[in-house]
């Protein structure tokens, strides 16, 4: 989403680039053409310090007191020649920004979205700075020790071979105490025991039941046996004889 972004918006500042890029070869145009008058002001106004350092030199007579007014057209005369040349560059400095401002109006539609995002940003900064003053305080910081403790701890049974409930129970149980107070000053700490301790009893539960031995399922009753009847028993004979009597 943010490429996409990106890439949709790369136009627009390549646009941005781009004016200001002719703007400088514009301004650079009219300086050359503006070279001449620049060159005439700054040899005028040499001319007239000269010429206002020779007649200071001697001494504020009648001459200098004549003078004083001429000299003072023409510093006006030269002041008045700058500000002409500077007023040649007004247009192409407006023209300028009325083209960086053309740019931010065809932006502006987005401005509604570009404050929610800024808005969203901060947001986000906010809580990422409230869950790493979380992630630093004391009781979290014990939690981990206690979690880090416990699986170092089963993983050293593990180790060695056993798969003894009990021992495992008692190594649980030995870490429990040692934030078993804190538990009691934050609820966060108490949901985490809370949690292992149902886990150590549910295993812990598994010794208290004895092997289970598989039951020889009962041997079946022999069928009872059916009473002779008179006449039903013997072979062919002994009943055609009974019917002939």
């Amino acid at each position: 989403m943010r490429e996409q972004f990106e890439s949709e918006m790369a136009p627009m500042q390549d646009l941005l680039v781009q004016q200001a890029q002719a703007m400088h070869q514009l301004m650079t145009n009219l300086e050359e053409r503006l070279r001449p008058l620049n060159e005439y002001a700054d040899g005028e106004e040499a001319n007239l310090h000269a010429l206002e350092s020779r007649i200071s030199a001697g001494g504020p007579d009648h001459v200098a007191r004549a003078f004083q007014p001429y000299l003072e057209e023409q510093r006006n005369r030269i002041n008045s020649t700058r500000s002409q040349i500077d007023q040649q560059r007004v247009p192409f400095v407006q023209y300028g920004e009325d083209a960086r401002e053309a740019v931010e109006v065809a932006l502006s539609r987005f401005d509604h979205d570009m404050d929610a995002l800024e808005q969203n940003l901060a947001e986000q900064r906010r809580v990422m700075m409230r869950m790493l003053d979380a992630m630093r305080s004391e009781s979290f910081a014990a939690v981990k020790a206690y979690l880090d403790g416990r699986q170092e701890a089963v993983g050293q049974i593990a180790a060695t071979g056993s798969t003894d409930p009990q021992e495992i129970g008692r190594a649980m149980q030995a870490f429990r105490n040692e934030v078993e107070g804190m538990a009691r000053q934050s609820d966060h700490i108490k949901q985490v025991l809370d949690k292992t301790d149902l886990a150590d009893r549910q295993l812990i539960s598994i010794s208290a039941v004895g092997p289970r031995t598989l039951q020889t399922p009962p041997t079946a009753a022999p069928a009872p046996s059916m009473p002779s009847v008179p006449g039903l028993s013997g072979d062919g004979d002994t009943a055609s004889a009974a019917s002939d009597a």
